[in-house]
Order: structure tokens, then sequence, then C-alpha cells
């Protein structure tokens, strides 16, 4: 029976009905509408698909949102058929042209509006940056910047040499590991980003299971929305909405702002033995908390969204100074920082933040969750999938963002299957840059050594990527004048599975995917401990060379695959990640990889 997609894109949810019954369907018509099988997308994911297939837009409010206007009009555009459904009315219209015509030009108006209220705010706002600012200074009781640059003793626990008088005694040795006494608190309160899936999803899931299993009393994890996976790690979870779904750069901080009250009362109520917090943009109430009741504070940071609009976005943001004035101030009230990359830390460094209190500690593994299979469970597996027992299947994870490397890859994809008839692909996710690698397909005609499983659960995509023998992480420098702060979540994943790994070497990437095999080193002996075969950047030529090279040599696949997940166990799970960050807090060296790049 034909289907019609059943999208949500404010939950970033796609499912099906049945289409039959739809082409009778005019105007406004009552109808209750069950979908089934519904799944995680990105908004990219429905862009792509909206010119290819009827489309029923789900909406919660009284008119649609631009984004709902956009896909409809791409409908439309291609000459399929667009509903708009409200399921609390059980309501749904035929669009039309007319009917979308008339929603651009209410938009217009409340744009205009906006407009004219951003205006108005930003006559008023050199008075209310000047008071907005004196209120994020830090106060006269938080550490001064002289305090903040004394340089901190070795072996001395952080917290103890910042001018505060807090100390991070809730740490304790239990054999070879290092908990925490008590039950932590993780926060993460980007209201704005409904995520279902992803590397920055898993990071948060993964990472908090690891804090919650290095804590005598378990770790309760406080989100702005629902993260599913943590409640299916038998994590407790606290959703905390923001005041308003409204994201713009005055918004953000009033929102930050209002969510002093609750974050108080949850500190007052559970008394963490300590808190570690995501930090976001516009946000300093949990970091203000924890100071005022005594409460050790962990920020970690993943990259500054200041920059990234300057950087891509080609716009410095409204309310910058106070933004960053906010982004500051968490800093400087943090026991220690731990962040994602050395680009990352040389940038909290360049605010005035001592280096001394920040960890780089990339991101990790979970290798309960990511890991091989059995050989007969594999087998079924990739039989599934559509893969025969001669088949190497190369795969690519991921969001398909523009430091990906996608073009690279799509460039890459023919001209492998071209090279080697048992080379076959397994891609997994969707965004922006997907609709380069699917247009690909179609116009060279490979959909059949392709499987593209598309947006999936976290859960089924650790198990969808077992069935591969090579990954492929062809990032590029694709950063705007920065250079590439990553440390991707897919790298550390691929790793668990014992597979071969072709990475470029980029910054980090090559950093954790050393010892490493090059082109140059086809006709040479191998190094013993190589993890990965690294390649350039960018480079679509040492792509298809090191993926024929690997599709060639199963005994070399094993060999680095063998490596590579000893490497993820030593240095590179979530658990090693945690252990990195007691360590860096009571004053120690840390393992994970700083012991890694430390040992070579």
């Amino acid at each position: 029976m034909a289907q019609i997609d059943y999208v949500s894109l404010e939950h970033g949810t796609l499912g099906l009905v049945p289409a039959d019954g739809f082409d009778r369907y005019s105007e406004r018509h009552y109808v209750s509408l069950a979908p089934e099988g519904a799944m995680p997308v990105s908004f990219d994911y429905v862009r792509n698909r909206a010119p290819h297939t009827d489309m029923i837009l789900v909406l919660n409010g009284g008119l649609p949102a631009p984004r709902d206007v956009e896909i409809a009009q791409m409908a439309l555009d291609a000459g399929r058929r667009a509903y708009f459904h409200w399921p609390h009315e059980n309501a749904l219209e035929v669009v039309t042209q007319e009917q979308l015509e008339s929603f651009a030009r209410h938009r217009k108006v409340v744009n205009l509006y906006w407009r004219w209220r951003a205006l108005r705010k930003g006559l008023q706002q050199g008075r209310r940056d000047r008071r907005m600012i004196r209120a994020y200074r830090p106060p006269p009781e938080t550490v001064t910047r002289a305090s903040l640059e004394q340089e901190t003793p070795s072996g001395v626990a952080r917290g103890q040499s910042d001018g505060s008088a807090k100390s991070l005694d809730f740490l304790a040795d239990r054999g070879d590991r290092i908990v925490a006494r008590g039950r932590g608190l993780y926060v993460r309160l980007d209201y704005w980003a409904k995520l279902k899936g992803g590397g920055s999803y898993g990071h948060t899931c993964y990472q908090a299971k690891a804090l919650a299993d290095a804590s005598m009393d378990g770790l309760i994890a406080v989100t702005a929305s629902e993260f599913a996976l943590l409640k299916d790690l038998g994590l407790h979870q606290i959703v905390v909405p923001s005041r308003s779904e409204l994201a713009d750069e005055f918004t953000l901080v009033e929102n930050g702002a209002a969510y002093q009250p609750v974050i108080d009362g949850l500190l007052a109520l559970y008394k963490p033995a300590y808190v570690f917090e995501r930090l976001v943009l516009g946000n300093v109430s949990v970091a203000r908390a924890c100071k005022r009741l005594g409460i050790p504070y962990i920020a970690e940071f993943n990259g500054s969204e200041l920059t990234m609009s300057r950087e891509f976005g080609g716009r410095e943001m409204n309310n910058a100074e106070v933004l960053q004035a906010i982004e500051t101030e968490g800093f400087q009230l943090a026991d220690f920082i731990s962040v994602v990359s050395q680009p990352v830390k040389d940038e909290v460094v360049a605010l005035g933040i001592p280096a001394e209190k920040i960890i780089v500690n990339p991101n990790g593994v979970d290798l309960s969750a990511y890991h091989p299979l059995p050989h007969d469970e594999r087998m079924a597996l990739r039989a599934e999938l559509g893969f025969g027992p001669e088949d190497v299947v190369l795969g690519f994870c991921g969001t398909f963002g523009g430091w990906h490397g996608i073009e690279v890859l799509a460039e890459a994809m023919p001209k492998i299957t071209a090279a080697r008839p048992n080379a076959k692909f397994l891609l997994i996710g969707g965004g922006n840059f997907k609709h380069i690698v699917t247009d690909m397909i179609a116009e060279t005609g490979i959909s059949d050594r392709v499987h593209d499983a598309g947006m999936v659960p976290q859960r089924e995509a650790a198990r969808l990527l077992a069935a591969c023998d090579v990954f492929l992480s062809p990032h590029s420098r694709n950063m705007g004048s920065k250079p590439f702060f990553g440390s991707p979540t897919k790298l550390f994943e691929y790793m668990a599975y014992g597979a071969g790994i072709v990475c470029s070497d980029l910054v980090q990437l090559g950093e954790v995917m050393r010892p490493a095999l090059t082109l140059s080193d086809r006709d040479s002996v191998y190094r013993s401990d190589a993890r990965s075969i690294l390649i350039r950047p960018a480079s679509v030529e040492d792509l298809v060379a090191a993926s024929i090279w690997l599709v060639d040599e199963p005994r070399l696949r094993a060999h680095l695959g063998a490596n590579a997940l000893k490497a993820a166990r030593d240095y590179y799970s979530w658990d090693v990640h945690v252990q990195a960050l007691w360590a860096f807090a009571l004053g120690r060296e840390p393992g994970g990889y700083n012991k890694d790049r430390t040992i070579r």
C-alpha cells in the first residue's frame, strides 16, 4: 500500500500514514491520522525528500512556521501534494500556492514587527549593555584575574589554587579508579537544539552514563529537552523547558537568567557532590548557583558559537558583548574546564583564562554500545543489509556537515566501486550536504552498491556499523579561518569495531589515529603498532587509493583494526575520559588522550 510521509519539523521525526483516500481531499477535512514507524530525522533530510514525495506537515500551533512553509513550497514546486495537519484538532488542510503566499505575507508583517522591536531594543541597548555587562562581570567574591593567573602547584587539586575556598575533596580513590563520593548532576540547557541523534546527542548520553558510573550515588541529568537514550541507559533525567522557545541573541540572555531560580531549587533539593555542565550560549545560572552554594563546578566547552557565527555566518552576533561576558564568567567560575581539542583550549586561554585550569579531553566511545559482533551475528546483519560474504563494506556515519569531507566522499565512491567490484558502501545519517552523495549515486548508477540507512536512532546506528570492514573519515579543513577544532565522536566509534580506518591527517584526527601508515608505506614493512591509514585532507586521490588498499588486504584491515580497538579501550572510552577528568581535578597526570600522546 502506498504511504505518505508524516513529518514533525518541531520534533524532528518522520513517520508514515497510508495514502489511501488522500487524492479525494481538496480543502479542509477532519481526519485522525496514526503514523507508524516514526524515526528521528534532520531538517535537511526532509528538504531532500520534499521534491520527491507527497508530505504531511504536523502543526502544533495555529500557523505554520517558516520551515513548514519552505518544505510545502518545495513539494508544490516539484508537482507534489502537501498537507498541514493539526493533530489536536484532527484537522487536515490541502496546501495551495495561494495559502503559501498568504502565509508569506503574514510572515513579512511578523518580521517587520521583530525588526522594529530589535531596532527599538538597539536604540535602548547602549545603556542596557552597560548594565548587563556590569551584571555579568564576576561579583566581588569571585576569583580575580590575578588569582586566576597563578600557576597551579603540582599535586594540588584544582579548585584550591584558583582563589576560591572550594575543595574537590568529593573525589576518592577506589582501587585503580577515582570516584565521586555522592551524586553528580549533569546539565545541558541548549533549549533551542531539539536533538534526536548524532554525535552531540551520543556525546551527552554516553558521557553522562560514564559520569554516573564514576559517582558512588549515580547521576541526575538536567536537560532542556528530552534525550530518550538517557532513559534507555537507566539515568534519571529531569527536563526543564525554557521560559520561551525564542532563541535570538537577546532572548538567550533573558532565558538564561530565567533558569536561575529553577537551578537554585534543584541544587538545594538534590545537594549534588559536583555539577558538570556542557556550557551553552547566554546562560551562567548554573555556574553562579554552584559558586554561591559551594558546589564543585566543572565546565565543558566544545567551541564558541560566537566564533562560529563570525566564521560561518559572516556576522557578529547581536548582543555579542554581553554573550561573551557571560561565557567568560562561566569559565572564571569553573573549578576546571574540559575542552575537546587544543584549538578550543587556545580560544579559551585567549580570553584570559589560565591554561592550567583547562584539560584537553577529546570525545570518546561507549564500548558496551559500539563493539564488534560475533561472526554469525555479523554475517546475518550483512545479509540483512544486502551484503554478501565476499563484499568489502566501506562505512560512513555522520550528519554530512560542511567539514566532513562530503564532496570528497561523493567523488571517491564511484571511483572505488569502478576499481573493485566487491567494494560496497554503507551510509548512515543525513544532513546539509547529504544530497551531494545521493545525487552522485543517482548520476553514476551505483545504487546497487550502496545501502543508505538514512537517519536512524543512536543504538540502531551502532548496530549497523558492525557490518563494516572499513571506515572512512575524510574530514576537511572547512572551518573558515580557524584551525579544525572538532573531536568527531564517529572516529572513536569507528575505532571500537576493529576494522580498517582511512582518516584525514587533520589536527586531532591525525593525533588520535597515530601511529599510522601513509600511502608511501604500501611497498614497505608495516609498523606493528599502526592504527589507520592517514591521508591528505580533501584529497580524492588519496581517499580512493587508501580505500582500495584496504579492500585488497584483509590482513592489513585486521591488523590496523586490532590496534585501533586496543587504543579505544586504553585511551578513548568514555570511562577513560571521565577518569582523566578526575585525575586532572586532583592535580595528577591525566590518562586517556594526554597519556596516549606522551608514550609515542
